[in-house]
């Protein structure tokens, strides 16, 4: 009788070490790797931020292909070293909007010409950038918990499940946010664990660089 037990007991625990370890290597396998050959089929230019080490984000520019990563502006005129935020391009993708402030705190958009040199203040661009993170900035593109849903046809496919720390769903503050589509609509380009991120339709995920609030042109 104890053998059995003894055994039931053995193929339990067996069960269980079994299932831990597909856990744990499906979240590591779901994390974003950088794929050079994913990333070589990719075309266009982002325009994202990122964070120095005094903790100030500046705007920077890379190919999607991951290569020509270039810095377009950092705010160091400025005394009280202020952020500079939420990236876009204009319609025509030939100038990039973005927040930053003046010396005198006070809220600005700032747009620099397809030189990357001439930096304007305007007031009424054909985007206007968002002060705050978003966890998605498409109707058809749904982040909940983390995770990136394709809405279609009123149905939702997930397409991206995000782990968080101990292998849990989900960690407040976690996962994807700033989700936007390519401008094919093949790709989604998102922010998540402090790396901008791209993922194909069918779940192929890669990472690009390491930023956030990303905008994609061709």
């Amino acid at each position: 009788m104890l053998k059995k037990l003894f055994i039931v007991f053995a193929v339990i625990i067996g069960i269980v070490v079994l299932v831990v370890a597909a856990l744990f290597i499906s979240s590591w396998t779901s994390r974003p790797k950088t794929d050079k050959e994913f990333l070589s089929q990719l075309k266009g230019e982002v325009v994202f931020t990122r964070r120095y080490a005094e903790g100030v984000s500046d705007i920077w520019k890379i190919n999607a292909n991951g290569t020509g990563e270039v810095m377009l502006f950092h705010n160091d005129s400025n005394p009280f070293k202020a952020d500079a935020l939420s990236p876009l391009w204009s319609k025509d993708g030939k100038k990039i909007y973005f927040i930053s402030f003046d010396n005198n705190k006070k809220e600005i958009i700032l747009e620099i010409d397809d030189n990357e040199k001439n930096i304007n203040i305007i007031k009424n661009p054909d985007r206007k950038p968002s002060t705050g993170s978003e966890w998605s900035r498409e109707k058809d593109i749904r982040v909940f918990n983390g995770d990136i849903y394709i809405i279609k046809d009123g149905q939702e496919v997930r397409i991206f499940k995000h782990s968080g720390y101990y292998n849990q769903d989900y960690v407040a503050g976690s996962g994807a946010s700033e989700a936007s589509w390519s401008p094919d609509k093949e790709y989604i380009i998102f922010e998540v664990e402090g790396f901008i991120t791209i993922i194909n339709k069918n779940g192929k995920i890669t990472k690009l660089t390491k930023g956030s609030a990303p905008d994609w042109k061709y």
